[in-house]
């Protein structure tokens, strides 16, 4: 298994030098995160888990587009444990179990198991920040929005009342401003039929499409906001996480 060049102590001190966007921020159970780490500029992907660093889930779910498409549109690996250089981390059978409902397009199914997978970045990421978590990897095989809509749905519905991560792995470039803001404007607006479009046309630059809508839908169930993380000139990629509404004091 390949895995990127870099250490714990390496983690945790880039982590140590990134700060929160504000500590008003709460219950953020939802990240947006470029697939994989640049030992050369790790601070792309622990500006974001640094915000959640300080919380604890019990499960962590990583949510990622497969490059093409799978004979099972949506699989879930049949691993009972992933392992990183930090460590084993277990698959929660019991949700797994619970997603892979036959009658829909949920199956336990290796067709897209592979090194390339970004649930091993996200393991090392959340390893880093907590111990004592278990995890659920989901594929997204299939290109059609209605199975995007399909995932979306079945997260709300199982994820919305526990203490869980979902993490969507997606690389947004960060030298495409325009593309930023046109998806800040469609998401802004509200306007989910004109994302859809936007996120399958050739258009887009967006790796990752798949994920990053389904990761929108979910934010939109929950009513969370949606933050992204600045462009500077050493980001390559942007991310980004979604959070409850902060409450402005009565005046």
């Amino acid at each position: 298994m390949a895995f990127a060049n870099i250490t714990r102590e390496e983690l945790k001190s880039s982590l140590k030098k990134t700060t929160p966007v504000s500590l008003e921020l709460n219950n953020i159970k939802l990240l947006f995160v470029p697939t994989h780490i640049d030992p050369e500029n790790p601070e792309e992907l622990t500006s974001i888990y640094k915000n959640v660093c300080s919380s604890h889930f019990d499960t962590l779910v990583v949510i990622e587009s497969y490059n093409g498409e799978l004979e099972k549109k949506l699989s879930i690996p049949s691993n009972h444990s992933f392992t990183t250089p930090f460590g084993e981390v277990l698959v929660n059978d019991k949700l797994r179990n619970e997603l892979c409902d036959e009658e829909d397009d949920f199956y336990i199914n290796d067709g897209g198991m592979s090194d390339k997978m970004s649930l091993y970045t996200q393991l090392m990421m959340l390893q880093v920040c907590q111990d004592d978590f278990d995890v659920v990897s989901i594929q997204i095989g299939d290109y059609d929005p209605a199975i995007v809509k399909e995932l979306a749905f079945a997260l709300d519905e199982l994820f919305r009342n526990r203490n869980a991560l979902l993490v969507f792995c997606c690389d947004l470039p960060s030298s495409n401003t325009a593309e930023l803001e046109k998806l800040k404007s469609l998401i802004e607006s509200n306007n989910e039929s004109g994302l859809h479009h936007y996120l399958n046309s050739k258009e887009k630059e967006v790796e990752g499409a798949r994920a990053f809508m389904t990761g929108i839908l979910v934010s939109k169930y929950w009513d969370l906001d949606i933050w992204f993380t600045p462009v500077n000139e050493k980001t390559t990629y942007t991310g980004g996480f979604a959070h409850a509404p902060i409450v402005q004091p009565a005046v």
